[in-house]
């Protein structure tokens, strides 16, 4: 049984934290991500997200290459925004939709992002069963460089509150249409591996 801990259909949100933000209204983006750790074989991913509303996103996830002994994680996720003011929202979800043996237990989530000018902050909960707790971001966008570039850090509470998972990271504009993400996670448990993430999302406007 995987860990109820990971979260497999990824909505939109920082490093390892959904946030109020959703894919824009017929919008696709297409998404191959891998995850390496040290002494393991990387984890390789692909997916998508699509604003099927205003202010209604859905997602799919799947693995590339599981175990032999395995069949392959695949998950769904759907993520609504409410806005709150020009400068708040609100966003509720839930995540990991799939087989429980292969990608843990369901996530519902709900979290709160507000902008407050020079970075935005997100701040959040799990009701993720044997997982609740709660996680809270930050990022900001660097505006000197020629595209779009952002850093982002989060933090949430692991393994029943007993322990915390940090990351940091960035999400930069490569041009045609393609944007790099790629971050660290840190998990405080003594027997915890860092994983480095790296994905690339191709948008497209329908």
């Amino acid at each position: 049984m995987l860990p109820s801990l990971q979260v497999y259909a990824t909505p939109t949100g920082l490093n390892n934290i959904p946030t109020a933000d959703v894919t824009p209204e017929r919008t696709l983006v297409l998404q191959a991500f891998g995850n390496f750790e040290d002494d393991s074989r990387p984890d390789a991913w692909t997916g998508f997200k699509y604003g099927l509303l205003r202010n209604l996103e859905i997602g799919f996830d799947g693995q590339l290459n599981p175990e032999p002994s395995d069949s392959g994680i695949l998950a769904a996720q759907a993520d609504y925004r409410i806005a709150l003011s020009d400068a708040a929202a609100l966003g509720v979800g839930i995540a990991n939709l799939g087989d429980k043996s292969r990608s843990g237990e369901v996530d519902y989530y709900t979290v709160f992002s507000h902008d407050l000018r020079y970075l935005r902050l997100h701040l959040g909960g799990t009701l993720q069963h044997n997982n609740e707790g709660v996680f809270a971001g930050l990022d900001t966008d660097l505006f000197h460089f020629e595209r779009e570039f952002r850093l982002r850090t989060d933090i949430r509470q692991t393994n029943e509150r007993d322990d915390v998972l940090v990351s940091a990271g960035f999400i930069c504009d490569l041009g045609f249409d393609v944007l790099l993400e790629s971050w660290g996670s840190f998990p405080s448990e003594s027997d915890g591996e860092d994983v480095l993430t790296v994905k690339f999302n191709y948008v497209v406007s329908l």
